[in-house]
C-alpha cells in the first residue's frame, strides 16, 4: 500500500492536526506529512486538491480510482482502526488477542473510550473556544462559567478513567484514542491553567505530566516551538511569556 499522506496545519495551533498526527505516530503507522499554513493563501491549492471541506487534517493514500480520502479527525480514527493498524484504538490491545477482544471489561472500556472521544469531538466548547491551543505561550484568561464547567467535566473523566491505575498510567492503562483526543486539552491546560489561577486536581496534573512525557507529544511540541508565524485568530488572553524561536 502507498504510504499515507497527512495534511496538517501549524503545529503550534492546530489541535485537530495534532490528534490525527498522534494517532498515526502512536500506533506505528508510517506516513508522510504535508504541513499547510492555516488561513493563508498558500494553502488553497493543496486544500483544493485533497480536502473536501477545505480544512485539515486530511488523510489520503492511493491514486486515481483507488484514492482514499478521509477528513475529520474522528473519521480518521475510525479508518485507522479498521484498516491501518493491528492495535484496537479503543482498548490499546492487539486485535489478534482474541481473549482480550472478547473480555467483557475490555468491551466496557471500549464503549467508554468511544464515548469520551465523541464527547470531546462534539462538545466541551467552552474550553475549546476560550483556551485555543498555543503551545509556545503562557497566557492569562478570565474563564467563563462554561469553560470552568468543561474543565470540571474533563477532570471527572480523567478521575473516573484513572482510578485504581498506576501513577503514570494512560486513561485506560494502554495508550488509546482517548489519550489522543484529550492531548490538546493537556496542552491547553499547560498554557492557561496556572496563569489564570485555575486549580487542577492532583490526578489531572499527574495525567497531564504523563502525556507531556510521551515522546511523540514532545516531538510535536519541539516542532511547534520552531514555528514563527503568529495567527491572531488563535491567540487568546494576556500573553505572559513565550518559548521557542520567537522568544529569542
Amino acid at each position: 500500500m502507498q504510504k499515507p499522506l497527512l495534511l496538517i496545519g501549524n503545529k503550534n495551533y492546530s489541535s485537530w492536526s495534532l490528534r490525527a498526527w498522534l494517532l498515526l505516530k502512536a500506533f506505528n503507522i508510517d506516513f508522510d506529512e504535508q504541513p499547510i499554513e492555516l488561513f493563508h493563501p498558500s494553502a488553497t491549492p493543496i486544500l483544493n486538491e485533497h480536502a473536501p471541506t477545505g480544512k485539515v487534517p486530511v488523510l489520503v493514500y492511493g491514486e486515481g480510482d483507488n484514492k482514499v480520502t478521509v477528513w475529520d479527525t474522528l473519521a480518521i480514527a475510525m479508518h485507522i482502526n479498521e484498516y491501518l493498524t493491528d492495535i484496537n484504538l479503543w482498548t490499546g490491545i492487539s486485535k489478534s488477542d482474541t481473549n482480550a477482544q472478547t473480555d467483557h471489561q475490555n468491551r466496557i472500556n471500549s464503549a467508554y473510550c468511544q464515548s469520551i472521544v465523541a464527547e470531546m469531538h462534539s462538545g466541551l466548547m467552552g474550553i475549546r473556544n476560550e483556551m485555543p491551543m498555543n503551545i509556545r505561550a503562557t497566557a492569562r484568561i478570565q474563564p467563563s462559567s462554561a469553560c470552568l464547567a468543561d474543565i470540571t467535566r474533563i477532570e471527572a473523566i480523567f478521575a473516573d478513567c484513572l482510578k485504581g491505575r498506576s501513577e503514570n498510567s494512560y486513561l485506560f492503562g494502554q495508550f488509546t484514542a482517548a489519550d489522543v483526543f484529550f492531548a490538546p486539552v493537556v496542552l491547553r491546560l499547560q498554557t492557561y491553567a496556572d496563569a489564570s489561577n485555575i486549580t487542577l486536581q492532583p490526578l489531572t496534573k499527574q495525567y497531564c505530566q504523563t502525556m507531556l512525557n510521551h515522546p511523540h507529544m514532545q516531538a510535536w511540541q519541539k516542532s511547534a516551538l520552531q514555528e514563527t508565524r503568529i495567527i491572531e485568530e488563535d491567540e487568546a488572553g494576556e500573553i505572559l511569556s513565550i518559548i521557542g524561536v520567537l522568544a529569542n
